[in-house]
């Protein structure tokens, strides 16, 4: 890439291996997340007399999501939902208990991560950060939103309490044993390429190294997010403010803006969440939020997109702070070519595509026509060795 203004040229792999796509920098940030969520908790120290307590949970779909049972046969239960339809079925749910948990007045923060079962089933582990009292109310809420469709699906009319078997599984982290950090990092880590502890799974025998990249290419190949926090600020101010080297200048802004600055550049989430007005915080409450600009070029599809520029107080009649002040662009390598040199640097040639389609299903089925789920069951074949019988039929 070379910078439009300068001409300063750098490598693409050095500028992503910067941003948090590496994943060592891309831990390193979400650590640094969840001890802040937990100093806020008060649960750093060993002391019992925190207002809050951390609960660990494990969330499974219910039964007619899972295309393979353990036994390696095929689920004659199976609704067709792919991994994608699936991790919707949790985020609709997960969206729809935090919303019955705000009407109870109730106020959690923490993270979900996203996993893969045998199948490619997804399921989810998380931690979660809610008050002392309100402990019994959050797992009732939880295990009603979480067990309804399984409910439905294999018990129809009988009440959440006599499901068969509860889809999740809730624990208060024992913090003798270990923090909440603790708990989670095993879980970041295995998920993330270049990141996986050493050893092998005791389930599978693969080591985690192999396990964590066909993790990061199912969650690729499915369009699924991996971790996600709740219930704190975004971490896009928190990423802007860090690109900013200057504390001179971020003290010379405004005295809010300077102590958010220092903030984010120790790397103290915890302070950051507390100035940017405490948990919870609605988006519109924030003290800082990200300052969005018109593109001055179109994109691939010649639409004006609104990108990231700085970050501003609102508020205040403060100017907003740029802190992308560069602008990069993507350039080829210069190739060395010698003066009077006729030899052409070729590069391998690839497999050729063909030009023809004769799939015909578009043609054979109307555009409202509904999804055939049978297409989609996995093909289990049955083979049989015996004689087949012939049948004649005699010509009348």
């Amino acid at each position: 890439i070379e910078d439009e203004e300068t001409g300063e040229t750098l490598p693409l792999l050095a500028a992503v291996d910067a941003s948090v796509s590496n994943n060592e920098r891309r831990r390193a940030e979400m650590l640094t997340r969840v001890k802040g969520l937990e100093e806020l908790a008060a649960l750093d120290r060993m002391s019992q007399d925190s207002d809050y307590v951390a609960l660990f949970f494990t969330w499974t779909a219910p039964q007619q999501y899972h295309a393979w049972l353990e036994t390696g046969r095929r689920n004659r239960k199976w609704n067709g939902a792919s991994p994608r339809e699936t991790q919707h079925y949790f985020t609709r749910t997960f969206k729809n208990f935090s919303t019955a948990l705000t009407r109870r007045d109730i106020h959690i923060f923490g993270m979900h991560i996203t996993e893969s079962h045998h199948d490619g089933t997804p399921h989810w582990h998380g931690i979660l950060f809610v008050r002392r009292e309100q402990e019994s109310t959050l797992r009732d809420v939880f295990e009603m939103y979480a067990n309804a469709e399984n409910c439905s699906a294999n018990r129809p009319g009988k009440p959440p309490e006599q499901s068969p078997q509860s889809q999740i599984m809730i624990k208060p982290v024992d913090r003798r044993t270990g923090s909440p950090t603790a708990y989670i990092t095993k879980h970041i880590c295995r998920n993330l390429e270049g990141c996986a502890p050493g050893g092998r799974d005791k389930e599978t025998g693969s080591p985690w190294t192999e396990l964590a990249r066909h993790s990061a290419a199912w969650a690729s190949l499915w369009g699924i997010k991996q971790f996600q926090f709740t219930g704190g600020p975004p971490v896009s101010v928190w990423r802007e403010l860090r690109k900013l080297s200057d504390q001179k200048q971020a003290d010379s802004v405004n005295p809010v803006f300077g102590e958010l600055h220092r903030a984010a550049g120790a790397g103290d989430w915890a302070e950051y969440t507390r100035l940017q007005g405490g948990l919870p915080t609605a988006r519109k409450n924030l003290t800082m939020r990200t300052w969005y600009q018109a593109a001055s070029e179109p994109d691939e599809c010649g639409q004006y997109t609104a990108i990231i520029k700085g970050v501003y107080l609102p508020g205040t009649n403060k100017a907003p702070v740029v802190t992308r002040t560069r602008k990069w662009k993507v350039k080829a390598p210069r190739q060395n070519a010698k003066a009077g040199s006729l030899r052409i640097n070729r590069k391998p040639s690839l497999t050729p595509w063909t030009r023809i389609n004769n799939c015909t299903m578009r043609r054979k089925q109307p555009v409202d026509h509904p999804p055939d789920f049978h297409l989609k069951i996995p093909i289990q074949l049955e083979l049989d060795f015996g004689e087949t019988k012939k049948v004649s039929v005699s010509e009348k």
